[in-house]
């Protein structure tokens, strides 16, 4: 069974429409998304409740029996989990951190539902990126594997 929650026809709709054979954009189905705040000690309790040899830094991303792990600043990573209990991993997160407790070193919150997932291929992706955005794309300062925060068009977006 997936976690995964079902994508809006109406998106679905709007994006096969600003879509062409130079660029696609599709909306794909919403993972599990799990923003995980933690410092000290919790850092390689999560680490080992993710089976990772360590959170990872700025830039690559790290896989994980459970999905991807994703740094998003220096006590904050995104877990995009593949098929997986759901309420076993918020479970085995929240006590990594000790979330809820008095001396908690961190926090968990399932972000899923207040997401988009969205898929821009196409041989003109990286023009039409670069035209909304003002990263450096080119593979040499953005490999494949990582991952960075920005703003496309103003929005908010995990490239």
């Amino acid at each position: 069974m997936s976690d995964h929650l079902p994508v809006d026809p109406a998106l679905v709709a709007r994006m096969a429409a600003a879509s062409s054979p130079a660029a696609m954009l599709r909306a794909l189905p919403l993972p599990l998304l799990i923003s995980v705040r933690a410092r000290g000690g919790a850092c390689s309790r999560v680490a080992a409740a993710l089976a990772v040899e360590a959170l990872p830094g700025h830039g690559p991303m790290v896989s994980s029996p459970v999905g991807r792990v994703i740094w998003l600043r220096p006590d904050e990573w995104l877990v995009e989990a593949a098929i997986t209990p759901r309420d076993a991993l918020l479970a085995a997160l929240s006590q990594a951190v000790g979330d809820g407790t008095a001396d908690a070193e961190g926090a968990v919150v399932e972000l899923s539902a207040s997401r988009h997932v969205l898929e821009l291929s196409g041989p003109r992706t990286r023009d039409v990126l670069a035209a909304m955005c003002t990263l450096d794309l080119h593979p040499r300062a953005f490999p494949v594997g990582h991952a960075t925060q920005t703003l496309l068009a103003r929005a908010p977006v995990l490239l």
